[in-house]
């Protein structure tokens, strides 16, 4: 199943107070086809959908096909670090579906870990040319 490649420019026209409604029937349509459910199963959007049966590729195919109908990056630790459909949703609200930046406060910048492998080849050729 793909997704109508329209379907960014329909959230563009809608306010975004029904954005949710919108993006709830559309994951849910994907959630449905990839869990062979039946047009009159509910797809439960607080519970973790790989009990449910759904496989971590089917969840990368989601992710790519969402990604790709909606114009948004999926960042992967929120489909599978919390695996719900809600919490998909609540991602999917804070990216600017509409052309727009995102709105909320913006997460703070991590800091920039160590190279440590950088640190110690450093330390191995500074060790090796002593010698």
């Amino acid at each position: 199943m793909t997704i109508d490649p329209r379907a960014a420019d329909r959230f563009r026209r809608l306010p975004r107070s029904e954005w949710r409604t919108e993006l709830e029937a559309l994951v849910v349509r994907e959630f449905r086809t990839a869990l062979l459910m039946t047009g009159d199963e509910t797809v439960p959007l607080d519970e973790n959908y790989f009990d449910l049966g759904l496989t971590s590729l089917r969840a990368t195919e989601i992710k790519q096909r969402l990604e790709a109908g909606l114009g948004v990056t999926i960042d992967t630790s929120v489909l599978f670090g919390s695996p719900t459909v809600d919490r998909l949703l609540d991602h999917l609200l804070t990216q600017p579906l509409d052309g727009a930046p995102a709105r909320g406060p913006a997460a703070p910048a991590a800091p920039a870990a160590p190279d440590l492998r950088k640190s110690l080849v450093d330390d191995l050729l500074s060790d090796l040319y002593q010698a």
